[in-house]
Parts: C-alpha cells; sequence; structure tokens
C-alpha cells in the first residue's frame, strides 16, 4: 500500500463533493472553532442557530450578550469556551481587518496569524486555510495518523511529519489535499475508528488489522 493507492480505493468508495459545507470563508472559520470534539451535525446545528439569533456574521458575534452566544452552540459541547473563542476571532476579524475574514485568509503569514488565536492549534489553521482560503495544505488529523499508521504508510503521530509527506507525496494541489483529507475522515468514521471495523473495508489488502 503506498498513499496514491489508498487514495485511489478511497475515491471509489466514498463521495466527498461539498464535504465541507459553507457559504463564505467566515462560515467555514466558525465551523472549524466549533467541530473540536464534537460531531459535524452538531456544528450545524449551532451554525444554523447562531443564523437564527441573528450573531453568525463577525460584526453580530463580536457584540453578542455571552449569554447567548453560549445558548447557541452549547449543542458542541464545551460551550462556555467556543463562545469565547468564535467572539474573539469576530472581534479579531472586525479590528483588525474591517470585518473582512479574507482581510487575514490573503495574509501571506495567515497561518502564524490563526495559530496566536486562542483555541487554534495546526489542525483548526489548515482546515481553516484549506476549505476557507483554497490554500493547498493538508489537514494532517489523528484520524489520518491513524489510517497511514494502520497501512504501514507512515508510522508516526506528529503532525508536521504526515503533512510533509503528504505534501511531497500528492503535491501542493488544493483539490486533491481536500479530497484525500474527507476521504480519510469519512474512512475513519466509518471503518478505521479507535477500535477497527474491518469488515468491508476497501483498505483490507494492505492494512495490518485487515482479515
Amino acid at each position: 500500500m503506498d498513499l496514491r493507492r489508498l487514495h485511489s480505493l478511497l475515491r471509489k468508495r466514498y463521495e466527498t463533493e461539498g464535504w465541507w459545507p459553507a457559504s463564505s470563508p467566515w462560515e467555514v472559520m466558525v465551523g472549524a472553532l466549533l467541530t473540536q470534539q464534537t460531531s459535524w451535525t452538531n456544528v450545524d446545528k449551532a451554525i444554523a442557530e447562531l443564523g437564527r439569533r441573528g450573531v453568525l456574521e463577525p460584526a453580530a458575534m463580536a457584540s453578542a450578550p455571552t449569554k447567548e452566544l453560549e445558548e447557541a452552540v452549547r449543542c458542541c459541547g464545551f460551550f462556555r469556551q467556543k463562545a469565547e473563542r468564535l467572539r474573539g476571532m469576530a472581534a479579531h476579524i472586525m479590528e483588525e481587518h474591517g470585518g473582512d475574514p479574507d482581510g487575514l485568509l490573503s495574509r501571506p503569514d495567515a497561518r502564524e496569524r490563526l495559530l496566536e488565536r486562542p483555541g487554534v492549534g495546526p489542525e483548526t489553521a489548515d482546515s481553516i486555510l484549506a476549505f476557507g482560503a483554497g490554500r493547498p495544505c493538508f489537514v494532517a488529523a489523528a484520524y489520518c495518523s491513524r489510517i497511514l499508521s494502520r497501512t504501514g504508510i507512515l508510522e508516526t503521530s506528529d503532525y508536521c511529519s504526515i503533512q510533509d509527506f503528504v505534501h511531497n507525496e500528492i503535491g501542493r494541489d488544493t483539490g486533491a489535499l481536500t479530497e484525500l483529507y474527507a476521504l480519510m475522515v469519512e474512512h475513519a468514521k466509518r471503518h478505521c475508528r479507535s477500535s477497527p471495523r474491518c469488515d468491508g473495508c476497501p483498505l483490507n489488502d494492505g492494512c495490518r488489522f485487515g482479515p
């Protein structure tokens, strides 16, 4: 098994078009902050509730009452912390970029700037850049580390090492990198869980856990 074969096998199994649903780069940023330690179903609910309350856009979010933001994102867990981080990001966008997220995302040092924000680690920053700004970066989430390790493609859990490996193997093509990430997340949800579900797995022939 190598990375290109893995990509091909997963592409035959899963559909990823529209995989990260968002109507704007800002909505990608909100989703990336909310999705930590929760399901996308809950993120969808929270984004819809923020919109229903009229506090989804940066200006409204930055000035919204704390309680209202907390109630809107309660379904995502850690709601107080997430509400605070959303407000902080919205305030930053308003104060530093005139309310336009592209003012941040278009900067050459956008990744470094994002990593300065509370609650934004490499995975969250790269998700925002890849899906919100179309930057060619692979999101080397723990799901991906698990699949690469079990298939013997790459034995490491180091985020930067995984990202560099994928960039070298696949190239810096945004479409290919975001597709591969989405495919791996879908596969991890359905088969390559912490306790693997190998029945029907498309990677069985090249995986040490396969029958």
